[in-house]
């Protein structure tokens, strides 16, 4: 009975985080590499994950065990109609990239993979609610049954990078998928007619000692407000991560991958019935962790980033176990194993949606990150306090002491920038060492110690950023992207990410001049030194326009073509309070065309460019699908015969 019922489990879950890696990879031709791309994704199949269990929840609830299995029998069926899993016959048009793309993406992801995600994501609670009816001596306790889901999820996730995309097409790995699922339908018809059979010759067995009836047992309001917490927070973590990892390394699966996979070993280990790492020694832990990424996060270290990507991992593996340890402590009876399982899927999208839809427009910064960080450290000590501690102001302290720390720290920034007082990195690692010493005598007092380091993370506003004084920033879909005044005041940058994107000079005389990447002494002045031995009109095509600044290679008569996908870059680049590439030094005619450069590529006109220039970057990453064999056979089609295509390869982590 065990074994079956984990089997189902196992293969349930390997199918769902299977399709994940999978559409995502389907979508990447559509809506390019950003990390907002795998965010959203996460983020819709929380949703189709809520959306599982909460009809899980109430056909456990308000159906007869035979309409049950009759309405369930048919949804699964019915999910077979979208088999396999392909894009829509429609073709994708380039405004998808341009307009709404967060919507865009959700359509399409329910429209490709929406009814059977969401029937597979019942499968798990329904399973294991069905094993509660039995009378197995385990019933009682059907939670341990998740390990197994949780094992398949993670096997799934890796399996496809490691094991299939190298050695398959999509349309192979979709009819595969398809082969499981109906494999799964058999096994969840056995499942169900073991369980129905053991229910008629078994009884429950009786509660031990003086617990009472699992059906008698309620759960309180505040409960299920700390199931949501403890979820929450995990799940805002999981998206904070994940695109710090993608936006300062590389916007590839497998490091979007990665945080999911230790997310869901988290589950394995909270709910296994051994418990391997203490909560007591996670406690002990997480402050010395949140120094770490706290100082990571104030002095905008970017060196050496493997190191630092390893503590953002580790900090997250370990908060998240401790969330999800907790989760396991609270779970209720099995009579409530649905609704658990429901409020649960709730928090993490709650979670998720924060991160992926709410911040974006309620921060022009990345903050939430550090926000869930803050919120981990808190609710990771939600323990019993030492009794020997004494109460230093009450609970008053909680708001006293870290508003004392922000007003000392304040005054120390704003007075270290004003002053000039040692160069900017050694000055930040000093105001932080001076916060973290104050914040870690309350490391025993988990809120007074997550609001210590709130406050010496906020003082980082009267800091000008490493790379100048802030005049100008946007955040959108596409990420955070700001103008600065660098330190010696000479030029304007853009930056996205910890990425310059561009500098132009602020004196008129050098104004014009292409700085950074695209120097006239660097790679691109050579190869325009080769490109204008040829005679003629030049016909020129950019992807990626940053501040314009190729545009001052534009000589008369010269035909260019920008091709953006963010709109706030093109704002900025037009904007001549910030740059004046495009509006004062183009001398040929210089036409910016919004979209995903791919997809707006394919309505140029064949062999239609002599110079075709590769330049589309997202932090300090090139959009993976602008680098597959179908987007240089695009290029090269789009190219005059003996035309030229430069691709800017540059990037600080990658070979």
């Amino acid at each position: 009975m065990t074994g079956l019922f984990a089997s189902t489990l196992f293969l349930s879950a390997s199918l769902v985080f299977f399709v994940q890696p999978m559409v995502g990879k389907l979508m990447l031709p559509l809506f390019g590499g950003a990390p907002a791309v795998w965010q959203t994704s996460l983020v819709f199949f929380q949703a189709m994950l809520l959306a599982g269990y909460g009809y899980a929840h109430l056909s456990q609830k308000l159906m007869p065990p035979a309409a049950r299995l009759i309405v369930h029998f048919g949804l699964l069926g019915a999910a077979m109609l979208f088999l396999p899993i392909a894009l829509p016959a429609t073709p994708a048009a380039s405004d998808m990239t341009t307009d709404h793309q967060v919507w865009h993406l959700l359509r399409t992801l329910f429209t490709v993979a929406g009814l059977p995600f969401f029937i597979l994501s019942s499968t798990s609670p329904l399973l294991q609610a069905w094993f509660a009816s039995t009378g197995h001596h385990t019933a009682k306790d059907p939670y341990y049954l998740s390990v197994a889901s949780n094992l398949g999820s993670f096997a799934a996730l890796f399996a496809f990078p490691a094991l299939v995309e190298p050695f398959a097409t999509l349309r192979q790995a979709s009819s595969g998928w398809a082969v499981g699922y109906g494999v799964l339908i058999v096994l969840i018809g056995v499942c169900a007619w073991r369980s129905r059979q053991w229910s008629r010759t078994s009884s429950v067995s009786s509660p031990v000692g003086n617990e009472p009836p699992a059906e008698t047992v309620k759960v309180s309001w505040k409960t299920r407000g700390t199931w949501l917490a403890y979820a929450a927070v995990p799940s805002s973590l999981l998206l904070g991560v994940t695109s710090f990892i993608t936006t300062e390394v590389a916007s590839i699966p497998f490091l979007g991958i990665l945080p999911l996979g230790i997310y869901l070993a988290t589950f394995v280990l909270a709910f296994a019935r051994r418990r391997w790492i203490s909560i007591a020694l996670l406690q002990r832990l997480l402050p010395f962790a949140v120094l770490i990424l706290g100082y990571q996060l104030y002095t905008e270290s970017t060196h050496p980033i493997f190191l630092i990507v390893g503590f953002h991992l580790c900090f997250f593996f370990g908060a998240t176990l401790l969330c999800h340890s907790r989760l396991a402590d609270l779970r209720p009876a099995a009579s409530e194993l649905t609704s658990f399982y429901l409020w649960m899927s709730f928090g993490g999208v709650i979670g998720g949606l924060f991160n992926a839809l709410v911040a974006p427009h309620l921060f022009t910064g990345i903050h939430e990150y550090p926000l869930a960080i803050l919120l981990a450290a808190g609710l990771g000590g939600m323990a019993k306090q030492n009794p020997d501690l004494k109460p230093w102001l009450g609970r008053r302290g909680d708001l006293i002491v870290p508003a004392g720390i922000f007003i000392v720290m304040a005054m120390a920034a704003w007075q270290a920038q004003r002053s000039e007082w040692l160069e900017p990195l050694p000055r930040r690692v000093l105001l932080f060492s001076l916060g973290a010493v104050l914040a870690f005598f309350f490391k025993e007092r988990s809120w007074r110690f997550a609001l210590c380091m709130a406050a010496a993370l906020a003082s980082q506003a009267f800091l000008g950023s490493l790379h100048g004084k802030l005049i100008y920033a946007e955040r959108n879909f596409f990420g955070v992207s700001r103008v600065t005044i660098d330190p010696g005041g000479k030029s304007h940058r853009m930056v996205h990410g910890n990425t310059i994107h561009g500098r132009q000079f602020l004196d008129d005389l050098k104004r014009c001049e292409p700085l950074t990447y695209f120097h006239r002494t660097g790679p691109l002045g050579r190869i325009f030194t080769i490109f204008r031995g040829k005679p003629g009109k030049a016909r020129i095509g950019v992807t990626g326009l940053g501040c314009g600044a190729i545009a001052g290679f534009a000589l008369p008569g010269d035909r260019w073509d920008y091709y953006e996908i963010d709109p706030a870059v093109i704002r900025m680049a037009n904007d001549p309070k910030l740059f004046t590439f495009l509006t004062g030094c183009a001398r040929g005619l210089v036409t910016v065309i919004p979209g995903d450069a791919r997809l707006r590529l394919q309505e140029a006109a064949t062999e239609g460019y002599d110079l075709l220039i590769m330049d589309a970057f997202a932090s300090d990453t090139i959009p993976l699908h602008l680098l597959t064999r179908e987007a240089m056979r695009l290029y090269l089609d789009k190219l005059a015969p003996e035309g030229l295509l430069a691709v800017n390869i540059s990037n600080r982590y990658l070979e």
